[in-house]
């Protein structure tokens, strides 16, 4: 009798190690954080190469697919950080429905989509998912759940990083062209999209500018990476009132907060800072920054900010 088939998780504890240069690509975790947990933590564990390079093995990489699925639930580095692979699995094993997004049958028929690499039905349903909601329930709800969805798939290993590209890369594309058809050059609040300087992860961005132009607001992207004298400059020629911002799970925590410490000690008093993202979960409160864990609270926060702002401009 032939032995089972192996899983995906038990083929990859013996795979070939991973340089630091891909453990990013790899495993949803930044080089920079991998760096500080080795320090502060004692994981991981990398070797190195003849050049001596970091070189991570294959159930290290595992292990920090696991954590950052953890992260993503709610978890803080501290807890979870150096525990055994076996207790990863477990705790991975126990997150609860409301912590990550359900499957449905479009969720399943998508990643079978992506699978089969046919890029033109997996735009055919996402475009045809669109026309059925509408921009604002698509961004909120469908892409939103479907990123978990998708970065579930490759936690797990169902699915391969060049596949969970290929998934950003369509919804981006088609976000981008429905966004056009929504801005508003006159709108209100003036609202400047980007990330901190090491924050690669734009589509958040997109999602969020999506929603916003829906609310009316007139939306400025400089894409990612810049640093806070850059926004501080594009806000004074651009007349923002609005700084908005996207911190990844894979982002440090500290350099997120010194980051917004540093551009909301730059920036008039008057110019709110709004952020949000999986990354901002593990930040404390800060004085003059909003924190938005949903996209559902970009609403919201435009009808305050035009409730306390149209009234006293209409004044002056």
């Amino acid at each position: 009798m032939p032995p089972p088939p192996e899983k995906p998780n038990d083929v990859e504890r013996h795979g070939m190690p991973v340089p630091i240069s891909a453990l990013e690509r790899e495993t949803g975790i930044s080089k920079e954080v991998a760096r500080k947990w080795e320090i502060r933590y004692g994981f991981p564990c990398p070797e190195r190469d003849e050049n001596g390079d970091r070189l991570y093995s294959a159930k290290q990489v595992l292990s920090l697919r696991l954590i950052r699925r953890l992260l993503g639930a709610g978890m803080r580095p501290g807890k979870v950080v150096g525990l055994d692979l076996a207790t990863l699995e477990q705790l991975a094993q126990n997150v609860t429905p409301d912590m990550v997004a359900k499957s449905s049958n479009f969720s399943t028929r998508l990643l079978e989509t992506l699978a089969r690499h046919d890029l033109r039905q997996l735009e055919y349903l996402l475009r045809g998912q669109l026309h059925r909601q509408g921009l604002s329930l698509f961004a909120r709800e469908t892409v939103a759940r479907l990123n978990v969805i998708v970065g579930e798939a490759w936690l797990r290993g169902e699915i391969r990083v060049f596949e969970e590209h290929l998934y950003s890369e369509v919804v981006r594309g088609i976000l981008q062209e429905a966004v056009r058809t929504v801005t508003e050059t006159s709108g209100a609040p003036r609202v400047v999209l980007s990330t901190a300087p090491g924050e690669l992860h734009t589509l958040g961005l997109l999602m969020a500018n999506a929603v916003l132009s829906l609310e009316g607001a007139c939306c400025i992207g400089l894409g990612a990476q810049t640093p806070s004298i850059e926004i501080v400059t594009a806000v004074k020629v651009c007349a923002v009132d609005v700084v908005g911002l996207s911190f990844s799970i894979a982002h440090p925590a500290r350099e997120s907060a010194q980051y917004l410490r540093d551009l909301r000690s730059r920036l008039d008093p008057a110019v709110d800072i709004w952020a949000g993202g999986l990354g901002v979960a593990r930040l404390r409160r800060m004085e003059g920054v909003r924190f938005m864990s949903t996209l559902e609270e970009i609403g919201p926060a435009v009808q305050t900010w035009l409730k306390r702002e149209i009234p006293s401009r209409a004044r002056t």
